[in-house]
């Protein structure tokens, strides 16, 4: 999944990945909002607010809490291709 790194906290080292979806033109875009723990960022790399990011789905920490971003490192030219059009500009695309 491709989103933006739309909520941050280094001292507490957690933030959110907002990934934006319009399923077609007539339709209002939705959005979905993804925790991520510092510790699922590439190594070596911090977060940055408003960077395109690429992840995936993993479990929730712990029962009642819904699914988290993992595997999250930052989004490339390759990952945003030109073909998928200006909505991976906008906030991201599956």
């Amino acid at each position: 999944m491709i989103g933006k790194v739309t909520f941050w906290n280094q001292p507490k080292g957690f933030g959110f990945i907002t990934v934006t979806e319009q399923k077609s033109p007539t339709e209002a875009p939705s959005q979905q909002q993804y925790f991520f723990h510092h510790s699922q960022f590439t190594k070596g790399g911090v977060p940055v607010l408003g960077a395109f990011v690429v992840f995936s789905l993993g479990e929730a920490v712990k029962a009642g809490k819904t699914v988290q971003a993992i595997g999250v490192r930052f989004a490339t030219s390759t990952d945003l291709d030109v073909t998928r059009g200006l909505s991976a500009l906008a906030g991201g695309v599956q």
